[in-house]
C-alpha cells in the first residue's frame, strides 16, 4: 500500500520537499556545486533561496519532469524526499504541457517574430542599453499583451514569480502605478521582454508556460488563439 501512494507523488510535490528539506544554511554550496547549471554569475547572484535555485535549473531544463535526479543533491538529508525520488514516475507530458502545442509555437516564434536590437530611446541614459529582445510582430504583441493586461488580475504577481521577475522589482511596479493595475501588467510584460537573460527566440514559449504554471490555462489559451491566426 505504501509503494502505491509513493508511486503517485507529483513533480510539484517533489519540488516543495526539496524546498522544505534543504538546508538554507548550505545555499551558498549548492549554488557553487550547480554553478555550470546555473551558466552565469548574474543568475547566481539573483538566487537568493533554494526555491529560486530550483526555478532558475528549471529554466535552464537542467530539472523537469523526465529529470528530477538533481532535486536529490539539493536536499539530499530528506529521507522522504529520497524515498518519493526513488519511486517517483514521470506523468506524460501532455497531462502538464501539451509538448507538441509548445513546439507549435516555438516554431511559430521563428517564422513571425524578428530580433533586432532595441532603438536607444533620447530618455535613456547612453550607457544603458538593452541587447537583443524577440519583438512579436506588431499586431499580436499588442494584441497579446491587451488580452494579458485586460484579463490576469490577482494573479499578476504570480506570473512575475513564473517569469523571474524578482519581488523588489514588483514592488517597485506597485508603487509606480497603485491604482493602475493594467498598467502594472503591461510594464511587468516590458521588463520579462527586455531581460536579456531570456532567450529571444522562447518568449511567447515561457510566457504561456508562466500563465499555465500560476492556475491561467484560460488566459494561456487564449494567447495560443491570438497566435494561432
Amino acid at each position: 500500500m505504501a509503494a502505491s501512494v509513493r508511486a503517485h507523488w507529483g513533480y510539484d510535490m517533489l519540488k516543495k520537499m526539496a524546498v522544505e528539506g534543504a538546508n538554507k544554511q548550505d545555499l551558498d554550496e549548492l549554488k557553487s556545486m550547480f554553478a555550470s547549471e546555473i551558466g552565469s554569475i548574474r543568475k547566481s547572484d539573483r538566487i537568493s533561496t533554494v526555491e529560486d535555485l530550483i526555478d532558475c535549473l528549471e529554466r535552464n531544463d537542467q530539472i523537469n519532469e523526465e529529470n528530477v535526479e538533481p532535486l536529490r543533491s539539493i536536499a539530499a538529508g530528506n529521507v522522504q524526499l529520497q524515498e518519493a525520488l526513488n519511486e517517483y514516475q514521470p506523468m506524460p507530458i501532455s497531462r502538464t504541457f501539451n509538448y507538441y502545442q509548445d513546439q507549435r509555437l516555438a516554431e511559430e516564434l521563428q517564422q513571425q517574430l524578428h530580433i533586432n536590437k532595441v532603438r536607444a530611446q533620447p530618455a535613456v541614459p547612453q550607457q544603458q542599453k538593452y541587447v537583443t529582445v524577440a519583438a512579436f510582430t506588431e499586431e499580436k504583441r499588442s494584441a497579446v499583451y491587451k488580452k494579458i493586461s485586460q484579463e490576469l488580475g490577482r494573479s499578476w504577481r504570480e506570473l512575475g514569480r513564473r517569469l523571474d521577475i524578482s519581488e523588489g522589482t514588483m514592488d517597485d511596479i506597485e508603487q509606480r502605478f497603485p491604482n493602475d493595475l493594467k498598467s502594472r501588467i503591461l510594464r511587468l510584460l516590458q521588463l520579462f521582454e527586455e531581460d536579456e537573460c531570456n532567450d529571444p527566440r522562447q518568449l511567447l514559449v515561457q510566457l504561456c508556460r508562466g500563465l499555465g504554471e500560476c492556475g491561467r490555462n484560460d488566459l494561456r489559451r487564449k494567447v495560443e488563439q491570438i497566435m494561432s491566426h
